[in-house]
């Protein structure tokens, strides 16, 4: 009886198969043993090997349900059936159900005759460029206003915003010699951020300051010169750095 009661516990907590519990042939033992219990111990597991046994029961009942509302079908009867089925159905049902993933394409034969046909007929360049208007525009002045008023050059002359920003870049480092460069460069607006890395960067190509690359710390780092150096005393090699608006923005709210 212990042994069926163990065996019924497997099927309800650990998931063993309940159609692999000869539940007939158990209770037909049961049936055999009960005649000789006398002890209240005995009849108490006698009850518990019935109460198991009904839980198996229930379990199978659980099972079948399940599987004929997922329309189960048994792998036995599906290779019965496709050993039945001709070659013909065979093909058929792989016909209606193949959705391949890849295809190839070619070029037809009647592709092929369009593209010939239409290079053949194309006009040459010089006759589809002779109805062609073009003016020639001479080259000319345009006053200094003129360029401010289109955004091209700052009231400002270039030499003197670049000397303002390697004055303010040497008045921010301090004692210290060196700074992080996104500190520097971060401004109240984009627009402006954007602005102080491009005189940045030619602080740095014309010797007014040299940049260095930290990558284990993901770091740069700015140090202005005491003075201007010439390019062939200064050690030079070009590093991209990349300014959107969601990296100024987020070193913004950490910064």
């Amino acid at each position: 009886m212990l042994r069926i009661i163990d065996l019924c516990e497997s099927v309800k907590k650990r998931g063993l198969d309940p159609f692999d519990v000869e539940v007939r042939e158990f209770f037909d033992r049961l049936r055999e043993l009960l005649p000789k219990l006398q002890r209240q111990s005995e009849l108490y597991l006698d009850i518990q090997a019935v109460l198991g046994l009904a839980e198996v029961v229930f379990q199978q009942e659980e099972w079948i349900k399940h599987k004929s509302s997922m329309l189960y079908l048994d792998p036995l009867l599906i290779m019965l059936k496709l050993h039945a089925l001709s070659i013909r159905d065979l093909a058929e049902i792989l016909v209606r159900a193949w959705h391949p993933i890849i295809d190839l394409e070619c070029l037809s034969p009647t592709g092929i005759r369009e593209a010939k046909e239409y290079w053949t007929n194309l006009p040459s360049l010089d006759e589809r460029w002779r109805d062609l208007e073009t003016t020639e525009i001479m080259t000319g002045e345009v006053a200094r206003r003129e360029l401010t008023r289109m955004g091209i050059l700052s009231d400002e002359d270039f030499a003197v915003m670049l000397d303002k920003t390697w004055r303010e870049l040497k008045d921010s480092v301090g004692d210290r010699g060196e700074m992080s460069y996104w500190d520097f460069i971060s401004e109240k607006s984009f627009e402006d951020t954007v602005l102080k890395a491009w005189l940045v960067s030619f602080l740095v190509s014309y010797g007014y300051a040299t940049l260095e690359l930290r990558p284990l710390e993901e770091e740069i780092v700015l140090r202005p010169l005491s003075k201007p150096e010439k390019l062939e005393h200064v050690a030079t090699f070009s590093i991209p750095i990349s300014i959107s608006r969601e990296e100024w923005l987020r070193r913004r709210e950490h910064g």
